[in-house]
């Protein structure tokens, strides 16, 4: 027997809808489409991987080029950094490109603040704006 997740109703296993309720008593838990990294990769490149969004990416290149985990964020800080230089480019049209590239530059970077707490955190979770784009470096 189980119970209905709902109402709490006691309900046979092979049920689909409660008797009680009426509600599906199968819940679906999302599936992550986040990628998983190896605790040992994580935890050996943690600080490689923080780096990288303080150096545009440039010192996990150099010291973790075989970590997914360190690839991954630098990848992310990869696309922080050509937004930053579309805001320089942005800039120069004057008043209102002035205005968008303020805007865009405040959220680079709170999203780059929001990278270095992951990547500290050990999460392989993608940036708001990163995860349909296109991986720079494998």
């Amino acid at each position: 027997m189980k119970y209905c997740p709902h109402c709490g109703a006691e309900i046979a296993d092979d049920v689909r809808f409660c008797p009680t309720c009426g509600k599906e008593t199968v819940i679906t838990v999302p599936v992550s489409t986040d990628p998983q990294f190896d605790a040992q990769d994580i935890a050996d490149n943690r600080m490689l991987a923080m780096l990288g969004y303080l150096t545009c990416g440039i010192l996990p290149m150099l010291g973790a080029r075989n970590s997914a985990y360190a690839m991954h964020h630098t990848n992310q800080a990869l696309w922080i950094f050509i937004g930053s230089l579309l805001c320089g480019l942005v800039c120069i049209i004057p008043i209102l490109g002035w205005l968008v590239a303020a805007i865009g530059s405040l959220f680079l970077l709170v999203c780059e603040i929001i990278g270095i707490v992951r990547a500290l955190k050990g999460s392989g979770a993608y940036l708001p704006f990163v995860k349909g784009l296109p991986t720079i470096i494998k």
